[in-house]
């Protein structure tokens, strides 16, 4: 089975994160890792504390008021590949995911090898070099 991490990137929105969190402990297939990236939120220890699935948080900061998107998902993949997951599922924070989800997406990339990235909104996967794109 490919170890899989879920990511999410965060600032504010704690309620949001606890219930996802919640859905997450409450699927067919748990998440190897957890990976939270804090923009600028020192508060997400707090919410995530205690609860399952154990989350790993990342701290990014935000420079000119504007959240780091993409440097922020980069950090996450980066900290979750270096913790030897294969497959990378990368959720908004407001998205509580179904109880097959993870079970499902696992089953889509399929036992083949090789690392993975997928983003549920867009429907669409990806056959990651992340390493090169997180250096």
């Amino acid at each position: 089975m490919m170890r899989t991490a879920v990511i999410t990137l965060a600032a504010g929105r704690h309620r949001h994160l606890a219930l996802q969190q919640a859905g997450l402990a409450a699927g067919s297939r748990t998440p190897e890792q957890y990976v939270v990236v804090a923009m600028d939120d020192p508060g997400l220890g707090g919410v995530l504390a205690g609860r399952r699935p154990a989350a790993t948080i990342v701290g990014c900061p935000v420079r000119d008021g504007n959240l780091p998107l993409a440097r922020a998902r980069n950090l996450g993949a980066a900290r979750a590949l270096e913790r030897g997951a294969e497959l990378l599922v990368f959720l908004d924070v407001d998205c509580v995911p179904g109880e097959r989800l993870l079970e499902r997406y696992a089953q889509a990339a399929g036992p083949g090898g090789g690392r993975w990235a997928t983003v549920p909104h867009s429907r669409e996967r990806w056959w990651a070099g992340f390493p090169a794109a997180c250096a």
